[in-house]
């Protein structure tokens, strides 16, 4: 328990939730003359963020953006240093020892992932760079230069484990797959207006999410020409944080600068809005779901919130476009093809009905 900060940082970054039912909290102070973070845990997640309450917490030597659950204790933590480290809670949750940790990114981490099975892991940042890591051994094993700008967003497949996504400044996503001597695929994020901000996968499908940097989000098929192509304009921000919720993947969470946290209801050829919350005065920064109805959301207004989204769920003015995708060039056909389809809205959303 001496290792507790005295206080919270007031810039919360990272909320993630273990599956026992407790909390993992990031905090950055970015005011002061020193740019420290810190790492904190609660059993409790209503106690959050009272430091007198929490169950175990850490000083940092730098600010982060992102930390993930290695496993049930262990938490793997990119670094504004440039840096990813690795800690881990024993004691039964109330001690945070520091497992290893190394520098090889030239400027900030802005995400890391875990790839399915553990052992291995991405990193992006800064410095245009997107990083694989050997956990057991703590190093890197390959370094990408692929995008020309800030890479902003990793998302590791959920059951492929050489299979991510990254997006950068430079407008692009793309899907890798290090299992190819040539691994970047380009994804087509169209109808997406603006740069990419945030990528996650859809559990147990194809798609896609991506947000943009004034506030869209798009859901679309990784394989060309597959599906239709959902767009919400959700935010008047820019998106900080997507979120797939993992035992109901129909149900899509965002983060934005704008202060709100919202869900969406995500099906194969529709989509709607079912929940926003405005509760918070800052960027709300991170989010995290905890089972299948309840969200957490932090945000720089220092305030961890949880959300019931079934209670609240309510109906909202849908903002959806469904985009056909076709291979066929012969606009005629095309023009048969679209008038035999037509989109329905209605108070519970939008759908696709062929005639």
């Amino acid at each position: 328990m001496d290792q507790i900060p005295a206080a919270m940082d007031r810039h919360l970054d990272v909320i993630q939730c273990h599956k026992d039912g407790g909390i993992l909290l990031g905090a950055s102070g970015l005011t002061g003359r020193y740019w420290l973070g810190s790492l904190w845990y609660y059993a409790n997640p209503d106690a959050a963020p009272d430091v007198e309450k929490c169950t175990a917490g850490v000083q940092l030597e730098a600010g982060f953006q992102e930390a993930v659950w290695l496993d049930d204790t262990k938490v793997l933590v990119g670094l504004d240093t440039g840096g990813i480290a690795l800690w881990d809670l024993v004691d039964n949750f109330h001690t945070f020892v520091h497992v290893s940790g190394v520098v090889e990114h030239d400027d900030l981490v802005t995400s890391v992932g875990v790839v399915s099975g553990g052992k291995s892991a991405v990193s992006c940042g800064a410095d245009r760079c997107v990083k694989v890591w050997d956990l057991e051994n703590m190093h890197s094993t390959n370094t990408y230069r692929a995008h020309h700008d800030v890479v902003e967003c990793i998302s590791c497949h959920p059951t492929e484990p050489a299979l991510f996504l990254s997006c950068s400044a430079d407008g692009r996503v793309f899907l890798w797959d290090t299992r190819k001597s040539r691994p970047v695929t380009v994804l087509d994020t169209s109808p997406l207006l603006h740069s990419p901000k945030q990528v996650v996968w859809q559990p147990g499908t194809h798609n896609f999410a991506v947000g943009g940097e004034c506030g869209q989000v798009v859901v679309k098929d990784t394989r060309k020409a597959v599906g239709a192509t959902l767009s919400f304009s959700c935010h008047s921000r820019a998106v900080t944080k997507l979120s797939f919720c993992q035992e109901n993947p129909r149900l899509l969470a965002s983060a934005s600068e704008d202060c709100t946290a919202v869900v969406m209801s995500v099906d194969k050829d529709a989509g709607r809005q079912i929940f926003k919350d405005t509760s918070h005065t800052d960027f709300v920064s991170s989010l995290s779901w905890q089972g299948n109805d309840n969200l957490f959301t932090c945000g720089w207004d220092s305030k961890v919130k949880n959300h019931c989204v079934s209670k609240s769920e309510q109906t909202c003015e849908d903002c959806v476009t469904v985009q056909m995708e076709t291979d066929c060039i012969d606009k005629e056909t095309v023009k048969k093809k679209i008038a035999n389809i037509s989109l329905v809205c209605n108070g519970n959303g939008a759908g696709l009905e062929s005639t």
